[in-house]
């Protein structure tokens, strides 16, 4: 396991944040680095929340796990650059295993807390993200939200056909 607080491919990547009027306020326990993969720390960023808070897709992908690990809701969104994207202490979820979601999706409503993270494997190591350098309310050059079209006629038939510019390099 590698820890890359600040990676080099984050500048060309800009998430949306996952739930609305995003502050570093929210923030009750930020990303700590573990030492090595049994080390504590804190592999992402913890919210404190008012419960039923809509959270949305910080970028364009799969729904790639959806389920309970020790009593926690989770759900992780696999983007088209092999990144996963990591939802915890979820308390409900409109979405399912496999289907396509889009940046700005709302995908789930929190629990009292929400844990946010990024990770990645390169040649088989797992890397996780500081999502704090990933997120556009924490850049000064952030762009503005990119709207797509809701007309679902198109094909949407993989990965490559998502066209949201703003997050095609998560």
């Amino acid at each position: 396991m590698a820890i890359f607080p600040s990676p080099v491919g984050a500048m060309s990547c800009l998430m949306r944040s996952p739930v609305a009027n995003f502050s570093i306020d929210l923030i009750v326990d930020f990303f700590r680095a573990p030492k090595c993969e049994q080390c504590s720390g804190n592999r992402g960023i913890e919210l404190q929340l008012q419960r039923g808070q809509a959270i949305f897709a910080a970028a364009d992908g799969v729904i790639s796990f959806r389920g309970e690990v020790n009593r926690t809701k989770y759900l992780v969104i696999l983007t088209a650059n092999n990144r996963r994207i990591t939802y915890g202490k979820i308390s409900v979820s409109n979405v399912r295993a496999g289907e396509r979601v889009f940046a700005g999706q709302q995908i789930a409503e929190s629990g009292e807390s929400l844990y946010f993270g990024i990770r990645q494997v390169v040649n088989g190591v797992v890397q996780y993200l500081d999502p704090m350098v990933y997120l556009a309310e924490n850049r000064s050059s952030a762009r503005r939200a990119v709207l797509i079209s809701d007309d679902l006629t198109s094909d949407w038939s993989g990965l490559a056909s998502i066209k949201n510019s703003s997050n095609s390099q998560c």
